[in-house]
């Protein structure tokens, strides 16, 4: 492992190494122990292992990324150290150690968040110590993935849709929406961790719903447009595969809309396209 691309949104963690790519909840909980179990302490659990551990009554669930921002350092931490475990070739400590420090790693963010940037990057170098650590904009992932260095780029995440202007790879125009994915289970009453049920968007209540933030979203991507209609518009995002969502966007557009092979996994591919340039 030399590179980690790493993608930490309010929905889901997107990870990509040289062998392994990985996508988890973003939630950590944590109970304290009942003292009918004979045992004290806390239990925790991350990702996945969060949705089991909320069975218990006296859990607390935790999201720590809320509109793409961290708002919760000690959940947000747990959520990167997660995910370097999972996409790492060794289990052994001391081995993780030594293969991170060779690694360079990048770290995508939402336009909106870019003070958050310093933090993080500090963070994982006390964390990792890896040879290098870069954050940028999240939606440069996607404009690498499709081997593209000028684009328009949308990305519908859960908490955030990320819009962005690229010109020779750099952002000139750009804007984190608060207009995404959780509209629709919040909308419909299907509870804070409904987005893990992919079913739930092909529901025929939803179908209204998504038009409306179809309609929100081009509001701005439009504003976006003014004077670079000439650049191709990609869209990446767990919410571009919302049945019916592409071609809403396409018809209201009246252009064709380019999706990355893996729009959800996009965002992470192209970070770690560029960690692995960096190594």
């Amino acid at each position: 492992m030399t590179a980690i691309g790493l993608d930490i949104g309010t929905g889901f963690v997107k990870c990509v190494s040289d062998t392994k790519k990985i996508k988890f909840p973003s939630l950590y909980a944590y109970r304290k122990l009942a003292i009918w179990e004979g045992k004290k302490g806390i239990v925790e659990a991350v990702g996945d292992e969060t949705v089991t551990l909320a069975g218990y009554p006296n859990t607390r669930v935790i999201r720590p990324v809320m509109l793409g921002k961290p708002i919760h350092d000690k959940g947000f931490e747990k959520l990167v150290r997660k995910a370097v475990d999972l996409v790492s070739e060794t289990n052994d400590a001391m081995g993780q150690q030594a293969e991170l420090s060779k690694a360079c790693i990048v770290i995508g963010l939402p336009y909106d968040a870019k003070r958050y940037a310093e933090n993080i990057q500090k963070m994982v170098t006390r964390l990792f110590k890896p040879k290098r650590c870069d954050v940028v904009a999240q939606v440069l992932g996607t404009l690498v993935d499709v081997n593209l260095s000028e684009a328009i780029v949308v990305s519908i995440g859960h908490g955030t849709t990320e819009v962005a202007a690229f010109k020779n790879y750099v952002p000139i125009r750009g804007i984190s929406i608060h207009h995404a994915v959780n509209e629709i289970s919040t909308e419909l009453g299907f509870g804070k961790m409904a987005y893990l049920d992919s079913n739930v968007f092909a529901k025929p209540e939803v179908k209204p719903l998504i038009a409306m933030l179809a309609d929100a979203l081009l509001d701005d991507l439009n504003w976006m447009r003014q004077d670079l209609e000439h650049l191709p518009t990609v869209v990446s995002g767990g919410g571009i595969m919302i049945p019916g969502m592409k071609d809403i966007i396409e018809s209201k557009l009246s252009q064709k809309v380019l999706v990355p092979q893996d729009p959800v996994m996009s965002n992470a591919l192209g970070l770690f396209k560029l960690a692995s340039q960096e190594c």
